[in-house]
């Protein structure tokens, strides 16, 4: 999966584990066992989106220090 397609998928999930989060700390409370399974999934999906993120800066500055940073010739 390419890494654009990879955060939209992330963030997609995000967004349906939070919301799933919250229910669950409407109903069961936010101490209950599986609000804090939830968070603890959520925190997993957002280090994830966080590293693609970053590999993506990554790519991005190698791309423009090969092909937009170039000196000219002398």
């Amino acid at each position: 999966m390419n890494q654009m397609l990879k955060r939209k998928w992330l963030l997609l999930k995000i967004n349906q584990k939070r919301s799933e989060m919250i229910a669950l700390g409407e109903t069961h409370g936010l101490g209950a066992s599986e609000t804090l399974a939830c968070s603890q999934e959520l925190d997993r999906l957002l280090n994830e989106y966080d590293k693609a993120s970053l590999n993506r800066s990554e790519a991005e500055m190698e791309y423009y220090s090969r092909h937009l940073l170039k000196r000219p010739a002398s």
